[in-house]
């Protein structure tokens, strides 16, 4: 279990200061190298990382100890964790107080080195994770740091056709992009702000695909949101053809069945 953590006054800390690698196994192990730029915080504090992964509420946590023996964790199973989209954060956590505070952290560090079980780094502004979903064919898991496209892992291609297959391409993005851009939108960012988190990526690429390059609206404003996300969808259908590519597609599929 994750203990309750007091965020307030919390340092930001580069993601360059933690280097991760991943190696294949039954689990998976990782192992990992923490630079801590100089601080005031007290020697006490501790420094825990938080390992997790696309399509999975786990939170695996290992300790480093204090500030003043600082060792990479040694035993560093991720048994609950099967995305091969993982990510770690890195925390320093003051334990004086009965609920313990952070004073620094380091989100959405992603592993440098891996093995075939691990994508390394990170994968555009949609990356796509196969998970079991039941009866569903994909889902959106939205994160803090990135929104992921999961997929049926009992089906076999589907991975890949959702990706690359112009016929269901065109049948699932529009709305994808429907679903992520609300849900950007609700966020209420500055875009003039330098983020990489997704509702800054995503809104700056609605932003690119709108006819007018137009500033998505503000929550508050209703419909103007909606004839702006339809303005993005629209445009992005026309630029990647998906009328013609589909009928084209479900077309030589029709001939191969003749």
């Amino acid at each position: 279990m994750i203990k309750r953590i007091n965020s307030l006054g919390r340092k930001r800390i580069p993601r360059d200061c933690m280097a991760v690698a991943i190696a294949d196994g039954t689990p998976r192990r990782f192992s990992a190298s923490i630079e801590l730029p100089e601080n005031d915080w007290p020697q006490e504090a501790i420094v825990v990382i938080e390992a997790m992964c696309a399509g999975s509420p786990t939170v695996s946590r290992f300790e480093c100890g204090p500030l003043n023996n600082l060792k990479a964790p040694r035993d560093t199973p991720l048994k609950d964790l099967t995305g091969r989209n993982v990510f770690f954060h890195l925390k320093v956590i003051d334990q004086s107080e009965k609920i313990g505070r952070i004073l620094g952290l380091a989100e959405n560090i992603r592993p440098i080195e891996t093995g075939l079980q691990t994508n390394a780094g990170r994968r555009g502004i949609l990356p796509v994770e196969a998970i079991d979903l039941g009866q569903q064919l994909w889902q959106l898991d939205f994160r803090d740091h990135d929104v992921f496209l999961l997929v049926n892992s009992q089906i076999e291609l589907l991975p890949n056709q959702l990706q690359s297959d112009p016929a269901s391409y065109a049948l699932i993005y529009p709305e994808i992009i429907r679903r992520i851009l609300y849900k950007a939108i609700d966020q209420n960012v500055d875009l003039e702000e330098e983020e990489d988190r997704w509702p800054y990526l995503w809104l700056k690429f609605g932003r690119s695909f709108h006819p007018e390059r137009m500033t998505p609206p503000s929550p508050a404003e209703g419909e103007a949101i909606d004839e702006w996300v339809e303005s993005v969808v629209a445009e992005f259908c026309k630029q990647k053809s998906f009328r013609d590519r589909f009928a084209k597609a479900t077309a030589q599929s029709e001939g191969l069945r003749d």
